[in-house]
């Protein structure tokens, strides 16, 4: 029965039950809701309906991905068509109609049942379905309500909007509570996510288990689907990570009325309650109550402060009740702390208790007996426990006891009982199991009751060893504690082996194949150990090794012991499961002194290695490794042992490389460092391993696997050429060795060949890294030149094979990546290999050939490319810098060309790109390429090169500077038109691709080196009348270009020195352009107005390089003494601007002879007169620039300009007004003989001359003496000149003249002043 069936017969139950009472309507008032069938005629206007009540109602969930999509499809309906067609009872024929359900009635609590469990007719069985199906915590039913169906259908009809019946609120429903089945459809539990109406708080509801939910995990918990998790995996004997469906999902869902108040329910009076059942509850509830109390953290704390008080209280009073608090803590420790969930203290109080136990003796001895004398609470506490930290305290607490009682402690004493009579015995029944019990070997007879509690104590720990098969999960401390009261000294080994306790746990470990078996009590013992998990004996192995290392076999321990601990099944076992691996060792090096027993113990491991996959071998060589490193007589016979064991794993293994791969890591990492001798024998029979450097059964990637660890480990057995010192590092292998191995691989290069596909032949499975690895222990061996002889005799074999590789045409070939680097090594190092190549013209009728492909949409493409075209670019590279036939063939061969194009231009290749421009440029540099470059620059007119830019600017810029030798080549470059865009030049396209890209760095520097070389031969082929500026493009595009290289120019000028050879590679790309193109020359002129006028907007003078300037200076000359256009911006305008802005920078007599020439013009004085920027110029020369007045340049520039400004300039009276007051009060601060009084006299007198430039212009004179009074304080005439006059005395007037005459005329407005003054 599924709960949608309980759901159903319990309503049904409440039903019969409340009958006849006043309630009778309670569950429909809650629950009651009604579906309405619907049969709608197509064919007229009849409609059937049938209502039917429901407390659930089922949803179809199979194929459906939401609660949406499931009411959907349950008022979607089926037609009545065909032979299907519905009668109508009112039209009396059939009409074709739409039958389908819909919700009539809504309830206050809608309950919905989803159909996870479904029929499989191919299956014939009952199937869940564990699809994702998700639901909402708000649901609005109205779309699937009668009502809902009929507006929409309406409004299709009318066409406008239609509201619903009921306000929206009728329709919302609340997500209240979900009901969880977790498990198959055979089997399964259910639970309960419920939200608490008052707090809206969910709670899962899960048997006894109340516990807070939070509403996030709905998805998680309840929708169902996939869900990663890890599985173990028997085969392969790990963890993997595995897909699979949840077997946890909602199946019914709960919806209460958003709009319904619930009323609270009355509790039912306990008299009402059966009177069995409520004393049941009421049981129930007081045990719940009392558990609440005693596991309460309030309480555990007040338990232990009553314990630890004690601790506080003087002698006396601690003598009398240490003994009664540590029982207390003892006893609250093991029967209430130890069974609480909280229990964090735990470890804190026993360490406490500890220090109590260690100042009492009689308290050890009381914990003693008190287990011993309850062995069902030691059982508990060790063995039945599901807690590890529990069990872990409880085995730190006896020992701490075990310790502290140890010196004092009697284990030979012994109390006899007396013996049963003969009578006594016979009457005895004991039957054959038991007899076999009584008799077992491998269990102490006691003849007595020990004296010694410790001794008792642990003969009830060893009572419950014939429990520990079924309770595996939890053994491991109570291992651990026989393991550490081992450790404690002889009398406690001497008593486990009096004991025979090593036996017997052995016995227990090995199973059904110890040697005891038979006797053991459990025939049928319970398997120990799943899928999962294993039990754990690591301390029990341990425990063994502690008595073995620490005892004499022969005075010791008895035969039982000796046999059982010898057995090769104990060993074949734990190193099966990889128990304790360093005890292991332990009882192996005790052992092994017999070599009887190594070799059988070297059998066993081999049978094991051969038996287990690769990740689980390791455990098998550190017992190897421990077997070959014992040093007596016999160690070189065991090493050869352990070599025919190695070569057996590697033999019978041949399909699983990966465990060969394994077997060639251990001897490389451990036999080449630690076992000489087993190294030695391996180096003697090196030959038999080569070929698994191109072994070739097995998947690709444990192949690869096989490969490198063989090579690695044939280079580790290379004898060294000297002793390795302890701590340094090796030295180099010695060269006879290395020649010896050498000679070797390359007798099998035909092998390896061997195991390629022939060219042609359908290729089955990955073959691009087969002979990788050997190829790389072939490049490894070149060391010396007697190495290079011995490549070069194989020289043949060895390009054959390149040319097998080729011709398989692999994407990403690893063998020939290896073999190219092969080939360049034996380039580099041997001479006379390199002339064979270059002699048989191998460069060009093989090498060029080569299969490369690049597949961009590939990362590992890239990736291999990466790693692989320097090596085979390098070796082109060598052979052509050696021999000029074959590097002019190499450039000119069209793989060459691919290679430029898709190597070095259009993925980023660095260093093959470098190679290939290297061998570009060896070969353009030589007269001879003048035809070659004629034809590539000719190639840049038939495609856009442009795009290309965008991958790799640099390279592609500079593989056109390497094209562009002579000016024959820069011409063509410059003035040869596009097919496909006519006027658009070469040129021009790189040209505008700087406007295009706005490059930085590196692609700016290499563009204007470039652009600069070009422009090399323009002027000269202007000038001579070759070309005009109309061969290079249009001039709308120039002008952009001039726009993109002046705004450069402008944004370079702030860096340093660094950018100078940059700044002058723009500098000759501009004045190439603006010489040969008078637009260029307005554009660029006007670019250069508008940076320094927005420079000097900023407040701050621009930092101007003397080039710079210079440069700025000529284009403004160029411009200003153009012939005058009526266009606007005229270029003579912009260039005289520009002059009166580098004019403010610095007054040269080069710019101002410029504006002087500019003022005399008739076609351009008034230029100069209305400019904006003259009344700037004037500000900043009666400002900042004060003090150049009286500079003949500059004098007779500014009196033959200003009378000419038509208006009144503020800014410039302002600044001369302030220049008058501050240089009448540095003069007037001054006295006869100050040092200062030059220089404010010089200062006055550049103020006075400016006063009078200013006063020859009528518009500045008003304006000019009223901004001086006020700046003076606002005096009348007379008041200023009596003021001057009190300057003045004093003062020789002879060297002032000037001074005195133009202060005079400043202030004076009338005769009677300047008589005075």
């Amino acid at each position: 029965m599924d709960v949608d069936e309980f759901f159903a017969q319990l309503f049904d139950k409440l039903e019969n039950a409340l009958k006849g009472s006043n309630k009778e309507e309670i569950l429909k008032e809650f629950f009651g809701g009604s579906v309405c069938h619907q049969v709608i005629s197509r064919e007229c206007e009849h409609v059937s309906e049938r209502e039917e009540g429901f407390y659930s109602f089922s949803l179809v969930l199979q194929g459906k991905r939401t609660l949406a999509e499931s009411l959907s499809a349950f008022v979607e309906g089926d037609v009545l068509d065909g032979e299907n067609k519905y009668f109508c009872e009112g039209c009396k024929a059939k009409v074709a109609a739409l039958r389908r359900d819909c919700l009539l009635n809504l309830p206050s609590t809608l309950v919905i049942h989803t159909k996870r469990f479904e029929f499989d007719l191919e299956l014939m069985r009952r199937i869940k379905v564990n699809d994702l199906y998700e639901f909402p915590l708000k649901l609005n039913v109205e779309p699937f309500t009668k009502e809902g169906l009929e507006r929409r259908e309406k409004q299709k009809n009318d066409g406008k909007e239609i509201p619903p019946a009921h306000p929206p609120s009728h329709y919302d429903y609340d997500l209240e509570g979900i009901v969880v089945h977790s498990g198959s459809a055979d089997s399964g539990h259910y639970y309960s996510f419920i939200r608490d109406r008052d707090s809206s708080q969910w709670f899962q509801f899960n048997d006894s288990v109340i516990e807070p939910f939070n509403v996030d995990s709905i998805p998680s918990q309840c929708y169902g689907g996939d869900e990663t998790s890890q599985v173990w995996d028997p085969q392969a004997r790990k963890w993997v990570t595995k897909t699979c469906s949840k077997h946890y999902s909602a199946y019914m869902l709960f919806y209460a009325k958003s709009d319904v108040e619930y009323p609270m329910m009355l509790k039912t009076p306990s008299d009402l309650v059966p009177r069995d059942i409520y004393e049941r509850v009421w049981h129930k509830n007081e045990n719940f109550m009392w558990q609440q109390s005693i596991f309460d953290p309030e309480y555990f704390s007040f338990v232990w402060d009553l314990v630890m008080h004690v601790e506080k209280l003087p002698q006396e009073e601690y003598s009398r009740l240490a003994m009664p608090a540590i029982q207390l803590a003892t006893c609250f420790l093991v029967n209430t702390l130890s069974r609480a969930k909280e229990r964090e203290n735990l470890g804190t109080y026993t360490k406490q208790l500890q220090g109590m136990l260690s100042r009492n003796i009689p308290a050890c001895t009381w914990l003693l007996r008190f287990f011993e004398e309850q062995p069902k609470l030691l059982k508990v506490l060790l063995l039945l426990c599901q807690y590890d930290d529990v069990r872990a305290n409880a085995v730190d607490l006896f020992m701490h006891v075990l310790r502290t009682l140890a010196p004092g402690a009697v284990f030979e004493m012994w109390v006899e009982e007396p013996q049963l009579s003969k009578e006594e015995a016979e009457d005895m029944e004991v039957d054959e199991s038991d007899r076999k019990a009584v008799t077992n070997p491998i269990v102490y007879e006691h003849t007595g009751r020990p004296k010694s509690v410790l001794v008792r104590f642990m003969d009830t720990l060893l009572d419950m060893a014939d429990d520990l098969p079924d309770n595996w999960r939890n053994f491991e401390q109570y291992f651990q504690l026989f393991y550490e009261f081992a450790s404690i000294g002889p009398d406690q080994r001497r008593y486990l082996l009096k004991r025979r306790v090593m036996a017997r746990f052995i016995d227990i470990f090995l199973a059904e194949k110890s040697p005891y078996a038979e006797f053991s009590k459990k025939r049928n013992r319970g398997k120990m150990g799943d899928k999962a998990t294993q039990p754990e004996f690591g301390h029990m192995v341990g425990m063994c090794a502690v008595l073995v290392k620490n005892g004499d076999l022969q005075r010791d321990f008895d035969e039982v012991d000796l046999e059982i601990v010898k057995h090769q099944e104990f060993f074949s076992k734990s190193l099966y499961n990889n128990v304790n691996m360093n005890a292991l060792c332990d009882l192996v090096a005790v052992f092994c002194t017999s070599y009887s027993f190594s070799k059988d113990l070297l059998e066993t491991t081999k049978q094991g290695m051969n038996s287990v996959n690769a990740s689980f071998m390791q455990p098998y060589f550190q017992i190897l490794t421990r077997v070959l490193a014992i040093e007596d007589q016999r160690q070189s016979d065991r090493t050869k042992i352990g070599y025919r064991l190695l070569k057996f794993i590697v033999e019978e293994n041949t399909k699983h490389p990966k465990i060969v791969a394994e077997v060639f890591k251990y001897v490389r990492d451990t036999a080449v460092p630690r076992l000489p001798l087993l190294r030695a024998i391996f180096w003697q029979h090196a030959h038999l391993f080569q070929e698994y450097t191109y072994f070739a059964q097995g998947e690709t990637s444990e192949l690869e696997l096989l490969h490198g660890a063989t090579r690695s480990m044939l280079q580790s057995l290379v004898p060294p050429a000297a002793p390795v010192a302890e701590g340094k590092q090796p030295p180099e292998p010695s060269e006879e060795s290395v020649h010896a191995l050498l000679a070797e691989l390359l007798e099998h290069v035909a092998d390896a060949k061997a195991q390629l596909p022939k060219v042609g032949e359908d290729q089955t499975g990955d073959h691009s890294s087969q002979i990788a690895e050997f190829l790389r222990l072939i490049r490894w061996c070149i060391r010396s030149s007697a190495q290079k002889q011995l490549v070069l005799q194989h020289a043949d074999e060895l390009l054959d094979l390149f040319s097998t590789i080729d011709g398989l045409k692999n994407l990403m070939d690893k063998n020939k990546l290896e073999l190219v680097q092969l080939l360049l090594d034996a380039v580099r190092v041997c001479p006379e290999f390199k002339a064979k190549l270059l002699a048989d013209d191998y460069v060009t009728s093989k090498l060029l050939h080569t299969y490369i492909q690049i597949d961009s949409a590939v990362p590992a493409s890239i990736t291999y490319n990466e790693a692989a075209t320097p090596p085979f670019y390098e070796l082109v590279h060598l052979l052509c810098k050696a021999d000029e036939h074959t590097l002019r063939s190499v450039v000119t061969h069209q793989n060459f060309s691919w290679a430029i194009t898709f190597v070095y231009l259009k993925n980023n290749f660095q260093k093959a790109g470098e190679l290939i421009e290297d061998v570009l440029r060896m070969y353009c540099t030589s007269p001879a390429s003048a035809a070659f470059r004629k034809e590539r620059i000719a190639k840049f007119v038939e495609y856009d090169f442009r795009d290309d830019l965008e991958t790799k600017p640099v390279a592609f810029m500079r593989y056109i500077g390497i094209l562009l030798q002579s000016n024959e080549d820069r011409i063509q470059f410059c003035t040869t038109p596009s097919i496909t865009t006519p006027r658009v030049t070469p040129f021009l396209k790189l040209a505008q691709a700087l406007v295009d890209r706005q490059w930085k760095g590196g692609a700016l520097e290499t563009w204007a080196e470039t652009m600069q070389n070009a422009c090399q031969c323009l002027i000269t082929a202007q000038s001579e009348s070759t070309i005009h500026s109309e061969n290079i493009g249009p001039s709308v595009i120039l002008k952009d270009v001039c726009a993109g290289v002046a705004t450069e120019l402008c944004n370079t000028v702030t860096y340093d020195a660094a950018w100078s050879r940059l700044w002058d590679n723009l500098r000759l790309v501009l004045e190439t352009l603006t010489s040969i193109n008078k637009h260029c020359l307005a554009v660029v002129v006007c670019k250069l107005r508008d940076w320094f006028k927005e420079q000097f907007d900023k407040g701050a003078e621009p930092y101007v390089p003397d080039p710079f300037y210079d440069m700025c200076l000529s284009v403004a000359s160029r411009a200003a003494m153009l012939p005058v256009s009526a266009r606007r911006p005229s270029p003579s305008a912009a260039g005289i601007d520009l002059a009166l802005l580098l004019a403010c920078i610095n007054m040269t007599k080069d710019v101002l002879d410029l504006l002087f020439w500019c003022v005399d013009q008739p076609s351009t004085s008034e230029f100069v007169v209305f400019s904006d920027c003259l009344i700037f110029f004037l500000s900043h020369c009666f400002g900042i620039g004060i003090t150049q007045m009286g500079q003949p340049h500059v004098d007779v520039f500014l009196k033959r300009v200003v009378p000419q400004v038509p208006a009144p300039a503020p800014q410039v009276v302002q600044n001369l007004a302030v220049h008058v007051k501050q240089s009448l009060a540095d003069f007037t601060a001054c006295e006869q003989g100050d040092t200062k009084l030059a220089s404010a006299a010089s200062y006055l007198n550049s103020v006075a001359v400016a006063v009078d430039i200013v006063c020859g212009n009528p518009n500045f004179f008003v304006l000019v003496k009223a901004q001086v009074r006020r700046e003076l304080g606002n005096l009348t005439s007379q008041e200023l000149c009596q003021q001057v006059g009190a300057v003045l005395q004093g003062k020789r007037q002879a060297d002032f003249q000037l001074c005195i005459a133009n202060v005079t005329s400043m202030l004076s407005d009338n005769e009677e002043g300047k008589t005075k003054i």
